[in-house]
């Protein structure tokens, strides 16, 4: 390759000398916001997935305490269990599953937690995620 010198009889460029160094001081000033946009979609992303992941833990619940003649507790169980292998994107997490009655129709859990902080400094609201189920049970069948 020919240098640029060379080219122009020993010459440089008009500008050339004045922009040595413009590099590394424009980078310095844009990491910072580089860094924070990669940690701010990182830490958003991390909150998106401890939301779903409360969210399968209820309907899983739900989903186990709705079954014909389910024994009280099986919800709670299945979603505990769920979120033991989950890993940490929801942190410090209750379970609260309703227990039908005989005459009840309807069950439901929420699951209640924190999401994962990659951001020290930022504090990020709690998660509450809710499923509704009707429970499995035999009817009469109406005459018309």
């Amino acid at each position: 390759m020919i240098p640029v010198r060379r080219l122009l009889g020993g010459r440089s460029l008009p500008g050339v000398e004045r922009d040595r160094g413009a590099n590394p001081v424009e980078l310095a000033v844009l990491m910072p916001a580089i860094l924070i946009l990669l940690l701010a979609s990182i830490q958003a992303a991390a909150w998106f997935i401890a939301r779903a992941t409360a969210l399968n833990a209820a309907q899983s619940a739900v989903s186990a305490q709705r079954a014909y003649q389910a024994e009280p507790g099986v919800g709670q169980e299945r979603a505990e269990d769920f979120l033991d292998r989950a890993g940490d994107w929801l942190e410090g997490w209750e379970v609260t599953v309703t227990v039908p009655e005989p005459d009840d129709t309807q069950v439901s859990a929420t699951v209640t937690g924190q999401p994962l902080r990659v951001v020290p400094l930022i504090s990020l609201p709690p998660i509450s995620e809710t499923a509704f189920g009707t429970v499995e049970r035999f009817t009469e069948e109406e005459a018309p």
